[in-house]
């Protein structure tokens, strides 16, 4: 053979020698790439699971958190609003809110809602945490009366020096919008569980196909975990409040990858579930088709690898801030991206102003012309606020027909007439319209001047401004300063302040009477003496506007004192002009308890007077019972050592407990309205008859406060009340109509008609 054989073989030889390697090695790379493609994959699986996890919790804690939020409000405006305006004030709030029902719970674990049905909560362990100072949501779901399944928030509520808790029971129907947002074009869903695994919501994704009532039994009957993880470890986790993940197959082998994140309330966990091949199919078709068509060029494949992986995430991210940040309805801020605009101004700290800003009556909008164009009317009000913002300036849609606006100047009057302009351009469209339909705006506005001023503080400041401004004028918009509103109400209290000591002297607190009448005689047989401030300037001040300041600054002391002297001298003048006589009852504050021997000034005016002790009542509230026991039954024995008669009020009203009873030896029961102030069912006619037989047992008489209509007169006389106190017949009156229409004889009323 010749050398240039023997070198051209062993040539081609190398060359297929050569080959064979090049072809090992690009295999070698390929199956590398390949492998570590699939690594990305499920890394990068993992990775924006968790992150969507992440921020889906973001998105359903802040839900929760605005509820309790919600239900923390709620709590601070009823410690301002007596026993009668506090049922009005639920009720209107409950109009617009997510709660189905709201209640106050007592120590004892009584919940008052606003159907005035009692139902016995001790048995659930947030009450006991609320009572602890802490705001919670239900571990588990809770049945309502008529077993809907929902979730309870509570969160502490101090009414009197009291402490009780504030409830709220919201629908599952309702909570399970913090679920509705599905990741991966729907194929992604998320559930909420509690620390056992029971569902507290479950998401109505088509592709959730687990059916039961618990996570864990449900996936050990329906599906399987995967190798390389342990469904005990996922149960041991939840109930440490670890997060983690697992993969799991359901049905004909569907494979779902599960990240589980804690939530901040209620021992919940957030379930986020999605097919692990919708993201490896991209990543493997890519590597795939790399392999083919670039083997002799790894550096490419990875290059390629790194820019579909960007975009991938670029996208992902883009969804994931779409979700955080954007609105839906305007393609404006969000609350939490708004946020983020007033972090940066705190920390490079100007003054600026905060306004939230509210449409009037949007609600007849929706109702009368669909949401689809309430969305618009949406779309178009935070269109003009956007027009008129200027460099840095901000707004957010909220909720509903709310908006937050950040405004750079502190300015009032450019305030005002920014708004003023923004109203303008709202209903610009009214000039092509025949018949116009107005949007008024109302808003509120704090002017942010210190740097440590929080985020919950800015807004309640301004909503506070906002929710008082509400009734002001008919204009297209009406601003509040929260400085105006604090100004305003400071002057009304130091105005009250400044004329209280002159108006007792001058004898401006008249005494009303508001006749009791006997159920079995019809009789007028007595009276409540409640005071009416008839003001020189003012004319009629009533007590809801004067009584809790003078319980604040302890003139309510000489108040209690005055009226009872005027009661005194009232008898006395009836006594020598032998008119008929009959028992006045007084309210007594809780200010006096921590007045040591006070009675003793009552029993030298009575004596003054010469007036017969029994014809005088000292009523005192079932809210001082729970005060100071002990020294409560030493200041009954007082009265009635001084021969006055005693009446518990407002009993039913916030602690009431059947068992106090017992403890407390009065001689009259006065049932509080709330017993009667919805319609009456089986139930609540059933707990009235129960405190009425009750206490003719302890040889109390029964008094029924608040009674407005002849069926429920009717129902009393049924269950043998012995007295009625009420709007049905008679409100409070001055004295000389009491006694042109009762002091002529012992005047008797028709009580059935």
């Amino acid at each position: 053979m010749k050398k240039t054989d023997l070198l051209e073989n062993k040539l081609k030889t190398k060359g297929i020698l050569a080959f064979l390697i090049i072809i090992s090695v690009i295999a070698l790379l390929c199956s590398l790439l390949i492998k570590r493609g699939s690594d990305i994959a499920n890394n990068e699986v993992n990775r924006y699971l968790s992150e969507i996890s992440q921020q889906t919790s973001y998105k359903v804690n802040q839900g929760i958190d605005m509820n309790i939020d919600k239900l923390t409000t709620i709590g601070r405006s009823l410690r301002y609003l007596n026993k009668e305006k506090q049922e009005s004030y639920i009720k209107e709030i409950l109009a617009d809110s997510a709660y189905e029902w709201i209640g106050i719970v007592s120590s004892e674990g009584v919940i008052r809602t606003t159907n005035d049905q009692g139902v016995h909560l001790n048995n659930l362990q947030i009450i006991q945490e609320v009572l602890q100072g802490q705001s919670v949501v239900s571990e588990e779901i809770v049945e309502n009366s008529q077993g809907e399944k929902g979730t309870l928030y509570a969160v502490p509520y101090q009414e009197n020096n009291e402490k009780n808790v504030l409830v709220g029971w919201m629908p599952s129907d309702t909570m399970r919008l913090l679920l509705n947002t599905d990741t991966f074009d729907g194929t992604g869903f998320s559930h909420i569980v509690s620390k056992n695994g029971n569902f507290i919501l479950y998401s109505a994704n088509s592709n959730s196909a687990l059916k039961g009532d618990n996570f864990f039994t449900s996936l050990e009957e329906q599906g399987k975990v995967s190798d390389g993880y342990h469904l005990e470890s996922m149960k041991k986790n939840l109930l440490d409040g670890k997060d983690g993940e697992i993969e799991f197959t359901i049905g004909d082998n569907e494979e779902r990858a599960l990240i589980y994140t804690a939530l901040d309330e209620g021992n919940w966990y957030l379930l986020s579930i999605v097919p692990p091949d919708i993201y490896n199919t991209l990543i493997s078709s890519y590597i795939f088709q790399s392999v083919l068509t670039v083997a002799g060029s790894v550096s490419v494949l990875f290059i390629c690898l790194f820019i579909m992986i960007w975009w991938v995430t670029k996208n992902k991210n883009q969804e994931i801030y779409n979700i955080a940040f954007v609105d839906p309805i305007t393609l404006g801020f969000t609350q939490p991206r708004l946020k983020i605009e007033i972090d940066e101004l705190m920390n490079h700290f100007e003054p600026f102003s905060f306004i939230t800003l509210d449409l009037k009556k949007f609600k007849l909008i929706n109702d009368s012309f669909g949401s689809y164009e309430g969305n618009r009317v949406l779309n178009h009000v935070y269109h003009c606020i956007k027009k008129n913002l200027n460099d840095k300036e901000s707004v957010s849609r909220i909720n509903a027909d709310n908006f937050d606006i950040i405004f750079k100047t502190i300015d009032k009057e450019e305030i005002s007439e920014r708004l003023t302009k923004i109203a303008t351009d709202i209903n610009e469209f009214n000039k092509e319209r025949e018949i116009p339909y107005f949007i008024p705006i109302i808003c509120g506005t704090y002017i942010v001047t210190q740097k440590d001023d929080t985020m919950i503080t800015i807004h309640d400041r301004a909503n506070a401004a906002r929710k008082k401004n509400k009734q002001n004028g008919q204009l297209l918009c009406n601003n509040l300063f929260y400085e105006e509103l604090e100004r305003l109400n400071m002057i009304k209290e130091k105005e009250i302040e400044n004329s209280m000591e002159k108006a007792l002297e001058n004898h401006e607190f008249e005494v009303y009477l508001q006749p009791k009448v006997c159920l079995k005689t019809g009789k007028v047989i007595g009276a409540e003496a409640l005071v009416r401030w008839i003001h020189p300037t003012k004319g009629m001040i009533y007590p809801n506007d004067f009584i809790p300041l003078f319980e604040e600054n302890g003139f309510i002391l000489k108040l209690d004192q005055y009226v009872f002297e005027e009661v005194c001298k009232l008898l006395r003048r009836w006594i020598d002009e032998e008119k008929p006589l009959r028992r006045i009852s007084v309210n007594l504050s809780r200010n006096h308890l921590n007045k040591q021997g006070f009675l003793k000034e009552y029993s030298v005016i009575q004596k003054k007077y010469n007036v017969p002790p029994e014809l005088l009542e000292i009523e005192l509230t079932e809210t001082i019972v729970f005060e100071n026991l002990s020294l409560l039954k030493d200041i009954i024995d007082d009265i009635h050592n001084m021969g006055f008669l005693c009446s518990m009020d407002d009993f039913g009203s916030g602690y009431s407990s059947l068992n106090v009873l017992k403890e407390v030896p009065v001689d009259i029961l006065k049932l509080d309205r709330i017993f009667f102030v919805n319609e009456a069912t089986k139930r609540s006619n059933d707990v009235v008859q129960s405190v009425i037989e009750l206490a003719k047992k302890l040889d109390m008489e029964t008094v029924a406060e608040g009674i407005e209509t002849i069926p429920q007169v009717e129902s009393l006389q049924k269950m043998q009340c012995d007295i009625i106190q009420g709007y049905v017949f008679a409100k409070p009156m001055p004295i000389s109509e009491f006694e042109e229409k009762y002091n002529k004889d012992l005047a008797i009323i028709d009580v059935n008609h």
